[in-house]
């Protein structure tokens, strides 16, 4: 069995699966001089400036262009008509990274091992795509993340997984699924009060979970262990995809995954930063070759809140409220 890395002086998530292990022991650490580097060249500095403006410039102008505005609202109301497809998203995403992780005898990541839940995991995640038992399943799946995340720090670069199996148990047995067709939904009254309350707050469990995610992984991989990530870079030549310093590719890729997370977490246009980091992601999945698969709960909550937007207690529900007088942020625009 391959041994991975791990100790409190190692922090590190998803590079593991792509970095040569010695690399990892010899490159890990702080270095802050090199991180920063891009902010004491004038180059990549006028670089980081003229980006944020294009990007302020380009919100401002979703909103100001009538065209643009009323497209961005016609994708908003669209977006709304696919709730009803939440439950389904999650349960298959879910279930396809439990059955995947299974037969690769890992807990849930690639760098995890996990043989001797393997095929629990696969048989949990039989279930959840077929939806049989859902919410017994689903507490199941939060159980073997929890026990996941007792034994390996690294799963904390995956908190959407435990997010997902407890708002799966909370939306039951939606259709298709075999407690559907059968009419068996079992938990459903004895916790009735928890599965209404995540319900209402789907989009608020997701967004601070991927939020976070995305917060961790970018203090842990990018901020911690800046040459581990430069190593990723010159391994796969991103330098002649983007000119620039190995130094600028790690900070701004730490910078950005940092901004994605916070505003999720703060929940600022949600539906908008969900679906450039499903983009990005995706991107980034294929060029490097990893799992996909096994990622997949990852992208299926992110299209997850691109229905539910932010939900209660953020910044995109305020808004709504000065702009609109409407509570939340599933209510369509006016046609």
């Amino acid at each position: 069995m391959i041994a991975f890395p791990e100790s409190p002086a190692l922090p590190l998530a998803h590079v593991t699966y792509i970095v040569d292990p010695e690399k990892l022991e010899a490159l890990a650490g702080r270095d802050w001089s090199f991180l920063l580097s891009p902010l004491f060249d004038p180059l990549y500095l006028s670089m980081i400036v003229a980006t944020l403006v294009v990007t302020v410039l380009g919100f401002a102008a979703c909103e100001l262009v009538k065209p643009l505005r009323e497209a961005c609202h016609g994708i908003h109301n669209r977006l709304l008509k696919y709730h009803g497809f939440i439950p389904l998203i999650l349960r298959v995403s879910l279930g396809v990274a439990f059955v995947v992780a299974g037969t690769k005898q890992v807990l849930l990541l690639p760098n995890v091992p996990g043989e001797a839940l393997s095929t629990l995991e696969v048989v949990i995640g039989f279930f959840l795509i077929v939806g049989f038992m859902i919410r017994l399943s689903a507490l199941v799946a939060f159980g073997i993340y929890c026990y996941g995340l007792y034994t390996s720090h690294y799963l904390l670069g995956s908190m959407e997984t435990g997010a997902a199996a407890l708002l799966i148990a909370a939306h039951g047995d939606g259709p298709p699924s075999i407690d559907n067709i059968l009419d068996i939904d079992p938990l459903s009254r004895s916790l009735n009060f928890l599965w209404r309350f995540l319900q209402r707050h789907t989009g608020v469990v997701l967004r601070l979970a991927l939020g976070s995610t995305l917060i961790w992984l970018s203090i842990t991989e990018k901020a911690m262990n800046p040459r581990v990530c430069e190593a990723v870079v010159i391994d796969y030549k991103l330098e002649s995809v983007i000119p620039v310093s190995t130094a600028m590719w790690v900070f701004a890729v730490g910078v950005i995954e940092f901004a994605v997370g916070l505003v999720l977490v703060l929940g600022f246009f949600t539906r908008t930063f969900s679906i450039i980091a499903f983009l990005v992601l995706t991107l980034s999945f294929f060029y490097f070759r990893e799992e996909v698969a096994g990622h997949v709960t990852f992208f299926g909550a992110l299209l997850v809140l691109m229905v539910t937007g932010a939900g209660a207690l953020s910044i995109d529900s305020l808004i709504a409220w000065k702009t609109r007088h409407v509570r939340g942020t599933v209510s369509p625009y006016d046609e």
